[in-house]
């Protein structure tokens, strides 16, 4: 399995594809995250589950320079004892992402900063900072597999601090190509 696995990635690796980068492209895509937390607070065990799906649409004002939005939305079930919590956040926010390869390469290496704000309707609000950098591997011209590793800094109305979380993300992108004029 981990010669076909391997294989695969370079043959994705030497492909003379590549992503459409330049200006007036758009970028559409976004990624999802699961997290299954066990901890201990109090004396108490709290079993978590997190699942956050965040979409995105970007526009390429320059060459390897996008910025846009990502709207998302989350879903957070924990129990502490015997106490079930449940809630589903609404958010959107910004993010800027920067190519730092040139543009014909097959795989491109990019850093991205982001920020949303969420809310649940019901008092509970978030807001997060995010930076994250890894490479986009393009299976043709428009589409994109991205492996990133984040840092995140999250601060909540219901906490008093404030959250630090390295994660790694799968997501996908698709780059649209601006329509020429024969």
């Amino acid at each position: 399995m981990k010669k076909i696995c391997a294989t695969i990635l370079l043959f994705f690796i030497l492909s003379n594809s590549y992503g459409q980068l330049t200006k007036g492209n758009w970028l559409v895509g976004g990624n999802a995250r699961f997290i299954k937390q066990k901890q201990k607070l109090l004396n108490s065990d709290v079993n978590s589950f997190v699942a956050d799906i965040s979409p995105n649409v970007g526009y390429f004002f320059a060459d390897k320079f996008a910025a846009g939005l990502r709207p998302g939305v989350g879903f957070f079930r924990s129990n502490s004892s015997g106490v079930i919590h449940k809630s589903t956040t609404l958010g959107v926010g910004p993010f800027v992402r920067y190519y730092l390869l040139s543009i014909e390469n097959r795989t491109n290496l990019f850093a991205e900063s982001s920020y949303r704000y969420a809310t649940d309707f019901n008092g509970f609000r978030e807001n997060t900072f995010t930076i994250s950098a890894g490479p986009a591997i393009f299976f043709n011209s428009s589409v994109g597999l991205e492996l990133t590793l984040n840092y995140e800094l999250f601060r909540s109305n219901a906490a008093t601090s404030l959250a630090r979380t390295f994660f790694f993300n799968i997501g996908f992108q698709i780059h649209l190509e601006k329509e020429t004029n024969p």
